[in-house]
C-alpha cells in the first residue's frame, strides 16, 4: 500500500487529491481530437489518425515530460476504486470512437464522404460517452476538466 500523498504536492502539480488523476492525461486524446478536427482542411493529417494508440494512464506519463510524473503514476496507482472504474469506462468509450474514425478513414473515407466533418462524426461517436465528449469539445475549458475529476 502506498503511503498517503501530500494533497498540497498533488494540487500543486496539477492532480486531484481526491481522485488522484492529473487533467494532463487529457491531452493524450485532445491531440488525437484537434488531428480529427483537422481532417478536412488538411487530409495529410489522416495518416497522425492512423497512427494514433490508446496509452495507458501510467504509460503516458512515462512517455511525457511531466514534471511529476513519478506523482502522477502513485496518485493514480492509490485512486479509489470507483474514480478508477468511471475513468477506465470513459477511456475505453474514448478509446473506441477514435478506433471507428480511424476505420472509416481505413475504408478509405475521406473526411468530405463523412459527412464533411470527421470532428462531427468523433463527436457523434462519443456523444454517448457523456461528460467525456464535452470534455473533449470544451477542453480549454479547465473548470470543466476539473470538475470531471473533483
Amino acid at each position: 500500500m502506498l503511503p498517503p500523498l501530500d494533497a498540497a504536492r498533488l494540487n500543486a502539480a496539477n492532480i486531484n487529491p481526491v481522485t488522484g488523476l492529473a487533467t494532463d492525461y487529457l491531452n493524450h486524446y485532445n491531440e488525437v481530437a484537434m488531428t480529427i478536427a483537422s481532417l478536412g482542411d488538411m487530409p495529410e493529417m489522416r495518416d497522425s489518425v492512423l497512427e494514433w494508440r490508446p496509452l495507458g494512464y501510467p504509460a503516458h506519463f512515462l512517455h511525457t515530460g511531466f514534471a511529476e510524473r513519478g506523482l502522477a503514476i502513485a496518485a493514480y496507482i492509490a485512486a479509489p476504486r470507483d474514480v478508477k472504474a468511471r475513468f477506465l469506462a470513459m477511456r475505453e468509450e474514448l478509446d473506441a470512437s477514435v478506433a471507428s474514425v480511424q476505420r472509416r478513414l481505413e475504408e478509405g473515407r475521406e473526411p468530405a464522404s463523412m459527412g464533411g466533418d470527421a470532428a462531427v462524426i468523433f463527436a457523434a461517436e462519443t456523444r454517448d460517452a457523456g461528460e467525456s465528449a464535452s470534455i473533449l469539445q470544451r477542453s480549454a475549458e479547465q473548470a470543466l476538466v476539473d470538475s470531471f475529476f473533483a
